[in-house]
């Protein structure tokens, strides 16, 4: 009788411990969300299948240009595009300056201070075609990242050395307009930027400045350079905390900036008037780490964006295109070969003309959408004009 009893409590130890491996097996192959896969052997092997079917279901376009631009013209890594008004290509590069492990110390301090800054022009200007047709930017920068022109035609920078932000005006290219932060000096107040990453200008003149690798906030200025506001922390579970604040975008149709959160693997959009937290954009096919985004409002609104390596999931390197109003993803692109180290991407206001910077290796490519004339040019055809109409002002 003693060893039935015996039996019996070994049976239900024997269950309940079973019940506790299988429950603790459950919780932890149930994913977040649908389509996230795990690390091991056969769970790459499904991830495979799923992104290849994924991709397979997305439109292609736009297409890559090959040999864009002119393959003759040299550059280092490539941080930053931008496109001015009369759609030229900004490229803004590092020439023999590399950002590595050696480049700051522990407390963000730039380890080449007492050098000259870079001799060679670090602003690369291409046409439609892709000539070199200007270059400016020699003695002025250690560590270009981001760049942008304004509806004015004044070209906004960052330098990740300097931990400054810079305004330089179409007549104007030796010295800047406007300097925000200390030179080599990180920091974390009002004065101080610590890397900043990135810069986008409203049509008024208000301005965003991402900041940036250190401070993990958003600070929005009035024309002259003075705070009107900002957000962002480092640790949370909110739609404020950032981790690595790359690149910002402007959809001012829509009253919105928008912010490609590098590591978090999402684009964070909010008001530009307050700063109130509006939209989310991520997708378990771009992974956990993207690093540019460039809206569009054409089309409804479209968003381009490029991931980044070595995220928690190994998924391929590319550009993609979102549906803004949806969140959809609706199309991808890359070169022939793909792309390796994306840093940055630029659209323009139609969607017709998309260009992506690596730094590793060191190039920058054009993607074309020829629907964007197909259908620009079927509206001409439908659109009835009255003999009176003035068309094309």
């Amino acid at each position: 009788m003693k060893s039935s009893s015996a039996l019996v409590q070994i049976t239900k130890l024997l269950l309940l411990w079973w019940s506790c491996i299988e429950s603790t097996c459950a919780r932890r192959i149930q994913y977040p969300e649908d389509g996230y896969y795990g690390n091991n052997f056969f769970d790459a092997q499904s991830l495979d299948s799923k992104v290849n079917a994924a991709l397979q279901r997305l439109d292609h376009t736009p297409k890559w240009v090959k040999g864009w631009p002119d393959p003759s013209i040299q550059m280092g890594q490539v941080s930053g595009l931008a496109l001015d008004t009369t759609g030229r290509l900004l490229v803004f590069h590092r020439d023999t300056n590399v950002w590595d492990q050696r480049t700051f110390s522990d407390r963000n301090v730039y380890q080449g201070i007492g050098e000259p800054p870079i001799s060679r022009p670090t602003i690369l200007v291409f046409n439609d075609t892709g000539e070199l047709v200007d270059k400016w930017g020699q003695n002025l920068f250690y560590m270009p990242h981001g760049i942008t022109v304004d509806v004015e035609g004044n070209v906004w920078l960052t330098d990740v050395a300097l931990h400054q932000v810079f305004k330089f005006t179409p007549d104007q290219r030796q010295k800047p307009a406007l300097v925000l932060g200390e030179k080599f000096v990180p920091g974390n107040d009002e004065q101080h930027f610590c890397k900043p990453s990135a810069v986008a200008v409203m049509k008024s003149g208000e301005f965003f400045v991402a900041d940036g690798y250190c401070n993990h906030r958003i600070l929005k200025y009035s024309p002259s350079g003075e705070i009107i506001l900002q957000w962002g922390k480092a640790h949370g579970n909110d739609q404020f905390v950032f981790n690595v604040p790359h690149a910002l975008t402007l959809a001012e149709d829509r009253g919105l900036v928008c912010v490609a959160d590098r590591e978090r693997g999402r684009v964070g959009c909010y008001r530009s008037d307050n700063g109130t937290f509006a939209a989310n954009y991520a997708s378990w096919l771009i992974g956990s780490r993207l690093f540019s985004v460039a809206y569009s409002p054409a089309r409804g609104g479209r968003l381009y964006v490029v991931n980044g390596p070595y995220g928690s999931l190994p998924v391929p390197v590319r550009g993609y295109v979102i549906d803004f109003a949806s969140g959809t993803l609706i199309g991808t692109f890359a070169p022939d070969g793909g792309l390796h180290n994306p840093h940055d991407v630029v659209a323009s206001p139609d969607g017709a003309a998309v260009y992506v910077a690596e730094i590793d290796p060191y190039r920058v490519h054009k993607f074309v959408d020829d629907t964007v004339k197909r259908e620009a040019n079927a509206t001409r055809v439908k659109v009835a004009v009255k003999p009176t109409a003035t068309v094309g002002k």
